[in-house]
């Protein structure tokens, strides 16, 4: 896989869990700005989705003027990291090359095996040593309806290297990647046996772009909250997540104007990135 293609499908893998937790909003909108508590100069918080077909990216002159405005851009991941598809890479592999195979039923592990093979030209024997995240990320990949796939964190990168801007990150790969070893194999495995079994996660991911392009995070809640695999891991992929990042998103406002593009997941919600900037004092509001 290219490194656009592997990029975008892990991080793909975080707007099926990142997005579970968005609770009910008064505003519907992706761009938000932020004031307030003595910054000198308004920054902005941005909604993405990882990966979406080109017909439905959404790109308009509030967003483009609010990043213009900005002078350093500031994602999950600093996208502009030369080391980034070596540091996904060295993640991707399980302990000492385990193939987990035979962790599937028969019919799965079958089922797994014609899709891989027929969209990578190899099948489990070769694959199955990688990680349960990176095969989810694979597959996810060629269920989109478009063969062209465009991301909003490589649009934003390759603007702010146009544009001259710095570009950092909220976290490390290792970081990201790493949080999926939380998460218990059967669980990972079964939802990987359910994307290639059943039209579920396609009927999903249809369902989660029409809340997205519709600016609509209720909605995109409703669609994400009977997602099984999130169960149990709110705290992990996202509440946790979203806290860290306040002190890191305060120290920068403080010294440059900036631009934040973050998963969609990320923003609403009790605990979601609009609710804690607001209860540190700041003014976040909605641009329509």
């Amino acid at each position: 896989m290219r490194f656009n293609e592997l990029g975008l499908a892990i991080a793909f893998c975080f707007v099926l869990l990142s997005t579970a937790n968005s609770q009910t909003s008064t505003d519907q909108s992706l761009l938000w700005e932020i004031s307030g508590k003595g910054l000198k100069e308004n920054s902005y918080l941005f909604g993405t989705i990882h990966m979406i077909c080109p017909s439905d990216f959404l790109m308009d002159d509030r967003i483009k003027n609010a990043f213009e405005d900005a002078n350093e851009l500031i994602m999950e991941l600093d996208m502009d990291d030369p080391e980034m598809l070596q540091k996904m890479q060295q993640s991707s592999l399980n302990p000492e090359k385990k193939n987990i195979k035979s962790a599937f039923s028969e019919s799965d592990a079958n089922a797994l095996n014609k899709f891989l093979t027929a969209n990578y030209g190899a099948g489990l024997d070769q694959l199955g040593i990688l990680k349960p995240f990176m095969l989810m990320s694979m597959i996810t990949v060629k269920q989109l309806p478009c063969e062209q796939i465009e991301s909003y964190e490589l649009f934003f990168t390759n603007l702010a290297t146009t544009q001259n801007k710095n570009v950092e990150g909220l976290e490390s790969v290792e970081f990201q990647m790493g949080l999926f070893d939380e998460i218990p194999e059967e669980i990972l495995l079964k939802e990987i046996s359910k994307m290639v079994t059943s039209d579920d996660s396609i009927k999903e991911f249809e369902q989660l772009v029409n809340a997205y392009i519709a600016e609509d995070i209720d909605q995109l809640y409703q669609v994400i909250a009977e997602n099984e695999m999130m169960d149990n891991f709110n705290e992990l992929m996202l509440d946790n997540r979203n806290r860290n990042w306040i002190p890191l998103m305060e120290k920068n406002m403080k010294e440059n104007q900036v631009f934040f593009a973050v998963g969609s997941g990320h923003l609403g919600g009790e605990n979601g990135v609009i609710n804690l900037l607001r209860n540190q004092g700041y003014e976040v509001k909605p641009i329509r």
